[in-house]
């Protein structure tokens, strides 16, 4: 007996994966994760020629009975150059054992970023919120405009990238998507001064956010540093806030954000408030006072993936869209 698998291309998945919805979804998948609702493995890491890197995310949504993994290749510089960096998620009933469906990864990765990041905002940012300060111009970036926006009263967005032509097209992009004022910053510092929230999605390796630049009431959203000896955020900035993070075990072990402040004894796991999880589900506090600096630590997690491409999946099936194909 053969079972129909539905194949979902990276258009689709652009068609398909709104962000108010991912929004929605990430927020019910942190909850779930910090619940026990669902189980994660940690990344796994394969070095490849020419600087890649090949990754495997294996999670389960235990509620939902689904299972699956990401399977993608983090790219080198000549991947970059070339657009040849792909990858995929299969998602199989866990019941069954059928594979429901093969969601292409990368549209999947970019929008769940930007959507945790919205969702620990929505439950860590000042609700009068207002200015935006970006520091990564590149795709992600765009996205986090998107999403941000979503969740909080927008009008200024500051802008900075390593590159001056990205920085200006993605101020020019902003203003006309979403009506803001989209400033460019030629410093890093210039953009995060005055920022309510703060958003750091490069690829740098080294501190482009430092905790002295933040103002009072200031929420962080630490995205970019995915390794443990790359950070975008200082020492400084860790201490100055009180870190939310996605899944401890995985943000206590892969972003230099957190383990070079503890390698140096600045700072301690302990010193973590929690989950955002919790904070989602009412179980802990999220910001205390106005003057309060948050700061949220997305190291970006297989569930989150896997949970976006079901929601990708059903919409697809509703919707008829995709490829199917027997096995």
């Amino acid at each position: 007996m053969s079972a129909s698998t539905r194949l979902v291309d990276r258009e689709t998945v652009a068609r398909l994966l709104r962000m108010e919805d991912c929004i929605a979804e990430m927020e019910r998948t942190l909850i779930e994760v910090s619940a026990g609702q669902s189980v994660n493995l940690q990344r796994q890491m394969i070095p490849q020629p020419e600087g890649n890197m090949f990754a495997i995310m294996g999670s389960a949504l235990t509620a939902q009975s689904l299972v699956g993994s990401k399977v993608i290749v983090f790219p080198g510089q000549k991947a970059k150059e070339n657009g040849t960096s792909q990858g995929i998620v299969p998602l199989f009933d866990g019941s069954t054992g059928a594979l429901l469906a093969v969601v292409d990864g990368e549209g999947i990765t970019g929008v769940r970023t930007a959507a945790t990041s919205a969702a620990a905002t929505k439950a860590l940012a000042r609700a009068d919120a207002s200015a935006l300060a970006i520091l990564g111009a590149g795709r992600l970036g765009r996205l986090h405009i998107e999403a941000i926006c979503s969740v909080r009263p927008i009008a200024t967005v500051y802008v900075w990238d390593i590159a001056p032509a990205a920085t200006e097209s993605c101020c020019a992009w902003a203003e006309q998507a979403f009506g803001v004022k989209a400033v460019p910053c030629k410093t890093a510092k210039e953009a995060v001064v005055p920022a309510d929230i703060v958003c750091t999605v490069t690829q740098s390796a080294q501190p482009v956010l430092l905790g002295e630049w933040l103002k009072p009431g200031a929420h962080v959203n630490a995205v970019g540093a995915c390794a443990p000896h790359v950070r975008e955020v200082d020492t400084a900035a860790v201490c100055r806030t009180r870190v939310f993070l996605d899944w401890t075990e995985a943000a206590l072990r892969d972003t230099g954000d957190l383990v070079i402040p503890v390698q140096e004894g600045a700072w301690s796991p302990e010193d973590a408030a929690g989950e955002i999880g919790r904070v989602l589900a009412g179980e802990l506090p999220g910001r205390r006072d106005e003057g309060e600096i948050t700061l949220f630590e997305s190291v970006g997690i297989a569930v989150e993936d896997l949970a976006a491409a079901a929601l990708v999946y059903r919409l697809a099936e509703e919707q008829d869209l995709g490829t199917l194909a027997s096995w």
